[in-house]
């Protein structure tokens, strides 16, 4: 379906949170996903609260009014009391904080001069206390795009909520491996106009992130949310965009939604249809001998809606009616799994007959529809209230609230949006003070551009390729590091980029530390490149212990040049036969010969030119 986003008065911001590669955020556990079994389990049971002003927040009450359970499943060695909300929180993670106000530096926007950490209400027990605690960091600042400029309105960092593992009936599992860790919130104004701006824009902002060399790597450690408008609808939130490449079809996506509720209306209007009141029945004698098996000889309850035969089947996005909505908003609000309704039977076992009983008992005629939901009669009730609410909106027009992000693009309501209600100052924590001599030191410590990273590392030499894959590297700032110190580009490059992953995955633990050592080694002349890989393995089974005793152990070192002649002639020697046949196409397998009998003791460079100029010399002869 097309669009003329500038006609249809589209606006989109974008909210990143970015996971940070640091400790955790108020405590001292490290930032470790875990798939193990958990040692501790526990359980709890959430209420909102009222803000300072007696006000709950709107989305903290109806999240409390599910009445779930939850569970948390914590390791007694890498999880602590902090994140069972069982001791009050430590400090601010430095190496969080630094990070954060480097990214605030970096677009420009004013940081304030104290950051106070303040409790957002979350009762859908993603955090063990019933808030959130975040820290408004910067306001204001710009990202430059190709062919505009975007506002940024906050930087925030804040803590990131546990993991949800598993959903049972009226209980939820978390681990609480997830919470604590630090996110950075990057926010910008609604200054987007169409979806491949939006897009253009979260790859901009991921680059930024990326550009700190602190931004944790792969699935769930970045999260989107979009909010969306249109002239004619209403500010939505769409939480938790993890799929980059599908960011721009979910702007795409919930355009057609409010297109659709605003043609709904307009719709209902022509239908003369100003108020809608859903008196629920008894119907369960009709489905006693049913073909439907979650219907038969259950209870349910029917509906009439009058006037609405055609838009319960409306289509807002694909593959999604408004009926959808409905019972999106019926599993949100209640313990019921969904709802039937006349524009999608017969279906599901439901007859012709039974359809045409149901619209009888209810009274409907004409343009009449009916909704159907099966459960007790207390929850089926609350269920027609519920749809009762939505369907009023849908007289007024798009209702703004929280949507989830599905996996194909569509999205479903989540909760409605959170006023400022939920907020609070947190009392366990001092405000941070942030002073002028603070940020100038911050300021002489931004990363580089991308473009300034490129030209560096391909004046060192660099190729193309590894420059390439190097730029928003996480090594990156190591890696410039290790450049300032006079290493050899090309082999910190591979030791950072190929090697040592390459050797995490094989299970060997190489720290930055270890690497870093080893370059200075081969800068120094004490040792070659060609042993990294087996000191690396070797090293990391005894991290505590030095590099020179872990060289003495192998049997290691740099040979001098006299020892490498050695060697070569001797080869040389007992390889003439095969110089006479072959001559310098000997070189070769000589060379190979030569570098194992040396294990590293001198550089494939320094090996290649004695040998050459020995099977040279034999030649000549």
């Amino acid at each position: 379906m097309q669009f003329d986003f500038k006609k249809l008065g589209l606006k989109a911001g974008l909210e990143v949170h970015q996971q940070l590669d640091t400790g955790k955020l108020f405590c001292r556990c490290p930032s470790l996903m875990r798939e193990d079994r958990p040692d501790i389990i526990f359980k709890r049971k959430l209420r909102a609260v009222a803000s300072e002003l007696g006000e709950f927040d709107p989305a903290a009450l109806e999240a409390m009014r599910k009445g779930l359970t939850f569970e948390y499943q914590a390791y007694s060695d890498s999880t602590c009391l902090i994140e069972a909300d069982e001791e009050p929180p430590k400090p601010v993670d430095r190496e969080a904080l630094e990070t954060t106000l480097k990214v605030a530096l970096m677009v420009k926007s004013r940081i304030l001069d104290e950051l106070v950490v303040m409790r957002k209400a979350v009762i859908d027990g993603s955090n063990t206390s019933g808030f959130q605690k975040t820290m408004l960091v910067g306001v204001g600042g710009q990202l430059q795009l190709k062919n505009k400029e975007v506002g940024v309105q906050t930087i925030v960092l804040e803590e990131d909520a546990a993991r949800p593992m598993e959903k049972r009936e009226n209980e939820i599992v978390y681990r609480l491996d997830r919470l604590g860790i630090p996110l950075i919130e990057l926010a910008t104004a609604h200054d987007l106009k169409s979806p491949g701006e939006v897009k253009e824009c979260a790859l901009k902002i991921g680059e930024l992130l990326r550009r700190t060399c602190k931004a944790k790597r792969g699935l769930g450690t970045i999260r989107q949310d979009l909010n969306v408008s249109i002239a004619a609808g209403a500010r939505v939130e769409i939480k938790g965009v993890q799929e980059l490449g599908l960011i721009d079809e979910y702007v795409r996506r919930e355009v057609q939604r409010q297109v659709s509720l605003v043609e709904l209306k307009q719709e209902a209007e022509k239908r003369g249809i100003k108020g809608i009141s859903l008196d629920a029945k008894d119907l369960s004698s009709v489905f006693k001998n049913s073909e439907c098996k979650f219907l038969k000889a259950r209870p349910v309850f029917g509906a009439r809606i009058k006037g609405f035969a055609g838009l319960l089947g409306k289509e807002l996005q694909p593959d999604r009616r408004f009926g959808t909505e409905l019972a999106d908003y019926v599993k949100a609000r209640t313990s019921l799994k969904g709802i039937l309704h006349s524009d999608e039977l017969p279906a599901y076992g439901v007859s012709n007959g039974e359809a045409d009983a149901v619209g009888k008992a209810l009274g409907c005629v004409g343009e009449d529809a009916f909704i159907l939901v099966q459960g007790e009669k207390g929850e089926a009730e609350k269920a027609f209230a519920v749809m009762e609410e939505r369907i009023a909106q849908a007289l007024e027009g798009v209702p703004e609230e929280t949507r989830n992000a599905l996996e194909d693009g569509n999205t479903a309501y989540s909760r409605p949006l959170p006023g400022a209600a939920r907020m609070y100052p947190e009392t366990d924590l001092e405000p941070v003070r942030i002073d002028a001599k603070y940020l100038k030191r911050l300021r002489g410590e931004l990363p580089l551009a991308v473009e300034e990273r490129r030209k560096l590392y391909k004046s060192k030499g660099l190729s193309e390729k590894l420059a390439g894959k190097m730029v928003l590297s996480n090594k990156a700032c190591l890696f410039e590091k290790l450049l300032a110190e006079g290493v050899n580009a090309t082999t910190a490059a591979t030791l950072l980029l190929e090697t040592s992953v390459q050797l995490r995955r094989e299970g060997f633990a190489v720290s930055d530390g270890m690497v870093e050592e080893l370059l200075l080694a081969e800068k120094k002349g004490t040792l070659t490149k060609d042993v990294f890989t087996d000191v690396l393995r070797q090293w990391s089974k005894n991290p505590e212990r030095e590099l020179k005793q872990i060289v003495a152990e192998m049997k290691i070192g740099k040979a001098g040049k006299g020892e490498v002649e050695s060697v070569i002639k001797k080869i040389v020697k007992e390889n003439s036969k095969l110089i006479e046949e072959k001559g310098m196409h000997a070189m070769s397998a000589l060379m190979g010969e030569t570098m194992k009998e040396l294990k590293g003791k001198a550089s494939g460079q320094e090996i290649s030119a004695i040998l050459r100029k020995e099977i040279g010399s034999k030649i000549k002869k």
